[in-house]
């Protein structure tokens, strides 16, 4: 997933400001807000600063009869995502597929990638929120890791496997920089928080997001990665992100290893941000027929490789589902119950539904913090579905929040 574009802050009109007081009370209340900003609005915050793509993006597209996203406009916070020691702007989001350790099934695992300074690349912490929205930290990781290069700063890459074990991304700074940024590692953890140590076998360079295959003790893991050929040094874009398969082996006894790797896509653009640390290929989602999406962040476009849980080989040329229309940078991805696929813009705070097949069928501005240039610039990371089916999970790194859209 990739990080926050740069924030612009400005001076608002009457129904700007009427638009964050209304956010304020319901953050403060954990209320719903089913207030939405119009074409005519968003639009009249994408300033000439942001490119043509950002500009047209803030159309609004109103949600096609049957889709997820219809009927669908209120946001509601479920609970802060801030544990004690002040981690903030969450990144990854899970809910729990199974009962283990410390977990009840259906509960929402949340991790922060910063520190109480706001340094990038230096949040160590997964907090869980239950159904009732009662929050407590899951694991609290140290900051060193010895195996995982750079130390420890929790991004988008978890997941829960069905035996319990949970895997989370790491892509760490010493400073929030990427002058400091180590090639990280995938952690794995048991179902009670403990750290058992790096997935064995995984050698990754800037894992950033993850999906999984799951049938049991094997599973297929697919994660993007972001550093490969990318410094602090390095200007303009790099062609080198990469998502790759690792295949593991589990028991609820025993921790997952990687048994076989398989780069399935390179060649995705990669670059070093001074506000975002990085940008690069970042939700994944798996889809009808073992298809498996990706959000080629910097591309504006969401990828498809075909049977992506056992091909042996490179797809050296991915399928373009969709690209341009409502995306704007897109991040975090997910399958909805209908099957489309919901995913969340970086460049503005919109969902946008699309069709397995290609076609954007609606969206909806789930943060809408004017604050930012356009609205939402930054603020909206990883989806999930909610465990009833019925509603979209996603995390605001605005204001570090778990929310709802029902």
């Amino acid at each position: 997933m990739s990080a926050r574009p740069l924030l612009v802050f400005r001076r608002v009109g009457a129904l700007a400001a009427a638009s964050v007081i209304a956010a304020v009370l319901a953050a403060c209340s954990g209320g719903g807000s089913s207030s939405s900003l119009t074409t005519a609005e968003a639009k009249q915050y994408a300033t000439k600063q942001f490119t043509p793509q950002d500009v047209a993006a803030a159309d609004i597209l109103t949600p096609a009869a049957g889709s997820f996203l219809a009927g669908k406009h209120t946001v509601t916070n479920v609970a802060s995502t801030t544990p004690s020691n002040g981690d903030e702007s969450p990144y990854g989001l899970v809910v729990a597929p199974v009962s283990a350790g410390t977990i009840h099934k259906g509960d929402m695992l949340v991790d922060n990638f910063d520190n109480s300074s706001s340094k990038q690349g230096t949040g160590t912490t997964i907090v869980d929120v239950n159904a009732a929205g009662a929050v407590s930290v899951f694991a609290l990781l140290p900051r060193t890791v010895p195996g995982c290069p750079g130390g420890v700063g929790l991004d988008t890459a978890m997941v829960m496997l069905r035996n319990g074990w949970i895997i989370a991304g790491s892509l760490p700074t010493n400073d929030g920089t990427l002058a400091t940024a180590g090639a990280g590692c995938l952690l794995v953890l048991s179902p009670a928080g403990k750290l058992i140590g790096p997935l064995g076998g995984a050698a990754l360079d800037g894992p950033w997001d993850a999906a999984v295959d799951d049938e049991g003790n094997t599973a297929q893991l697919f994660v993007t990665t972001t550093l490969n050929g990318l410094t602090a040094a390095t200007t303009g874009v790099v062609n080198r992100g990469t998502v790759v398969r690792l295949t593991l082996s589990s028991t609820p006894r025993t921790p997952p290893t990687v048994t076989a790797s398989t780069v399935l896509a390179n060649g995705l653009g990669e670059r070093q941000d001074a506000a975002a640390l990085v940008k690069g290929p970042t939700g994944l989602a798996l889809g009808t027929d073992a298809t498996l999406f990706v959000s080629d962040n910097l591309g504006n476009r969401i990828l498809a490789i075909p049977d992506a849980s056992s091909r042996t080989s490179l797809d050296p040329t991915p399928v373009v589902v969709s690209t341009g229309g409502q995306l704007a940078g897109p991040l975090g991805l997910v399958v909805a119950p209908d099957e489309d696929l919901l995913v969340a813009n970086a460049d503005n705070g919109k969902v946008v539904e699309i069709t397995q097949a290609g076609r954007q069928v609606g969206s909806y501005y789930a943060v809408q913090d004017v604050g930012q240039d356009p609205p939402g610039n930054g603020d909206l990371f990883d989806l999930a579905i909610s465990p009833d089916g019925t509603k979209l999970l996603f995390v605001k790194d605005d204001t570090n929040v778990l929310a709802t859209v029902s």
